[in-house]
């Protein structure tokens, strides 16, 4: 406690109200989660996916800091778009992600079948079979793009072992239940802080690791293009694949008109085996090819990528946990 004068002075006052604050937003943040998914849950498909669009496209009125960042993104990344037509992509974002947002809360519990059912078609296909056919696992990634999280699920439908790496969420009630909805459909997941080594356990049984490389986190990581301008982008995914030589396949999920989802797998990303003194410009060159196949991706249809995150914001750096992984497996 702080002394003033002779006195001590209590800080518990001033602390309480922002504890209080934040119980208070946290419990709402919950009860809306879950209001959206009994109302997911009640509404018959169609009918839901209009419905959630229309809760995306009221989104897009009433958070007008995260509409406005939207817009001054699709600026950067498509220069020569006339203002209307970023406002449009804009909006037409809000609602796709209402759509798969949709998607997603059904996801819970669902049943082989319907995983498969979900998904219209696997573009690429075979470039994944030649990945996934050398033995030494598949290092997915991807960004929050269209429905991210079927992706996996279709996957584990379809016989595959699937753990994707996430970052813990403040609030632990939505953590669990967003852990809780992936275990329900088969797929693991791995928290970002935790041991590295565990990212490296279902690339030695061959598994599928999903990573999603298209924010700017407080990870290790280096500025690389992204749309045309340097962008902060973790590392992790090129040295797990020279570590463990797995192979570094993009993914991305998209929505269609009729409702059922599409994914695209686009050619592996080559990482080669370079000796040690070789090693810091493959790191480099792998995550450059990583940046350009997510921007690739998000091109296939701009209005499935989630565009109001910050992304071109001011360097940052974070300890690199991998790295002692990485000495360790190599």
């Amino acid at each position: 406690m702080p002394i003033s004068g002779g006195r001590i002075l209590s800080t518990t006052s001033g602390w309480e109200p922002v504890r209080t604050r934040k119980k208070i937003k946290r419990a709402a943040e919950v009860a809306v989660v879950q209001g959206l998914t009994l109302g997911a849950r009640l509404t018959p498909r169609r009918a839901g996916q209009a419905m959630f669009a229309g809760v995306g496209s009221l989104a897009a009125r009433l958070f007008q800091k995260d509409r406005r960042r939207a817009e001054d993104n699709l600026g950067i990344a498509f220069p020569d778009a006339p203002a209307p037509f970023r406002r449009a992509l804009a909006t037409a974002m809000f609602k796709t992600l209402g759509r798969n947002v949709y998607e997603f809360l059904r996801l819970e519990g669902a049943s082989q079948r319907t995983l498969l059912d979900r998904v219209e078609r696997v573009e690429g296909m075979e470039n994944f079979l030649a990945a996934h056919g050398k033995g030494r696992g598949v290092i997915v990634i991807t960004g929050h793009i269209g429905c991210w999280e079927i992706m996996p699920a279709n996957f584990v439908a379809r016989g595959y072992s699937v753990s994707v790496i996430a970052r813990r969420m403040k609030v632990a009630r939505l953590n669990d239940r967003l852990v809780g909805i992936r275990k329900s459909f088969g797929v693991a997941t791995i928290d970002r802080d935790d041991n590295p080594r565990r990212m490296f356990e279902p690339l030695k049984r061959g598994e599928i690791l999903g990573v999603l490389i298209d924010q700017h986190t407080r990870v290790a990581g280096m500025w690389v293009p992204f749309f045309g301008r340097p962008a902060y982008t973790p590392t992790a995914v090129a040295k797990m694949a020279l570590a463990s030589g797995a192979a570094i396949l993009p993914m991305g999920v998209f929505i269609g008109r009729n409702g059922r989802h599409v994914i695209h797998v686009l050619p592996e990303i080559p990482a080669g085996n370079p000796d040690r003194a070789g090693r810091e410009r493959a790191v480099r060159e792998i995550t450059e090819a990583c940046s350009l196949a997510v921007e690739r991706l998000i091109r296939i249809d701009p209005k499935q990528w989630v565009w109001f995150h910050h992304r071109w914001r001011g360097q940052e750096t974070g300890d690199d946990g991998v790295e002692a992984a990485y000495a360790a497996e190599a």
